[in-house]
């Protein structure tokens, strides 16, 4: 007999992430339901009903036949007692592709508690690809760094998942600090490079921090929207929202800056500019109809996945943990 997984042992914590336990949470997989089954734009056979009409295992309708119809989908029946000659129509059974975006760059490796951003995005994202393949979907992965976008092409297969794992798991352990050397690239291109691999109908999840997604990522969240659905799984850092009381020591990696317990005014101006970049995500996202799932990084991910994707909730909403 199987031993129950305890979910405390699936919390993933520190400032890298390793293969063995990212390899480990396809043991909650069969507990998530990243989308409901709903009408679907993809072309390849799989679990999820689409408006594509063919032979499949669910009866639609009896229309007339029209020509070009299968004369094996002819209802013999109902041409017979009626005179005229008719066909069944079927909803075919067809797959979704699920492709995960996940953002490695350097602002994504901070944390204050429990594990840093990039720590939590990959378990999050190994946790979504093992539900996807669980029910039967092709799975794919796009790992943004500084430096470019490397790309897991989407499969059904085990080594799909393993190979966006292992991919994951080198592009986060190239991080050093939350400030890029060298600058880094913005969000769009990741966007831009969605565009260019997911297929009509595909399922994309967006697991970022999301410091830079704001109007300069409408257009191509717009254009990558019109023929795929987009999930934003948002990471972040309570100290990255408000300062605490106590004394500090802040620094760039080039200037340093003292805040006292009586820096107020500065810790006030953080705060309010940190409220402004989440609102500004929060109100794009609302215009362009894109769920949004609140992720803490100092809290476990399991739980919060199981909330948000799990069994009894079959369709994510919007949550701040």
């Amino acid at each position: 007999m199987q031993k129950a997984i305890n979910h405390n042992d699936l919390n993933i914590r520190g400032a890298y992430p390793t293969v063995a336990p990212l390899v480990r949470l396809r043991h909650i997989a069969r507990q998530l339901r990243l989308f409901k089954p709903r009408v679907n734009r993809s072309d390849q056979a799989g679990n999820l009903l689409t408006r594509y009409r063919g032979r499949g295992m669910n009866f639609e309708e009896v229309r007339y036949y029209q020509p070009g119809d299968d004369v094996r989908s002819i209802d013999w029946r109902v041409t017979a007692r009626t005179g005229k000659t008719h066909t069944k129509l079927f909803q075919e059974e067809r797959e979704r592709p699920v492709v995960i975006l996940l953002d490695l760059r350097s602002p994504m490796f901070f944390g204050s508690q429990n594990a840093f951003k990039s720590v939590a995005a990959c378990s999050i994202a190994s946790a979504l690809s093992w539900a996807g393949l669980q029910h039967g979907d092709r799975i794919g992965a796009l790992l943004f760094s500084d430096k470019g976008v490397d790309t897991v092409r989407p499969r059904r297969s085990h080594h799909a998942v393993l190979a966006a794992i292992h991919g994951m798991v080198e592009t986060a352990n190239t991080l050093q600090s939350p400030i890029p050397a060298n600058g880094s690239q913005p969000l769009s291109v990741l966007l831009e490079e969605a565009r260019r691999i997911a297929r009509p109908g595909s399922a994309l999840f967006l697991v970022s921090d999301c410091h830079d997604l704001d109007e300069s990522c409408e257009q191509p969240l717009y254009l990558l929207t019109r023929h795929a659905d987009l999930q934003v799984l948002r990471i972040t850092d309570p100290l990255e929202q408000q300062l605490p009381e106590q004394a500090l020591t802040i620094s760039d990696g080039k200037q340093r800056t003292f805040l006292g317990k009586s820096s107020r005014g500065l810790r006030q101006q953080f705060a309010d500019h940190q409220h402004q970049v989440r609102a500004q995500t929060a109100r794009l996202c609302r215009r362009l109809h894109l769920p949004l799932v609140d992720f803490d990084n100092t809290r476990p991910v399991v739980p919060v996945l199981l909330g948000t994707y799990g069994e009894r909730q079959p369709s994510p909403t919007r949550r701040t943990v």
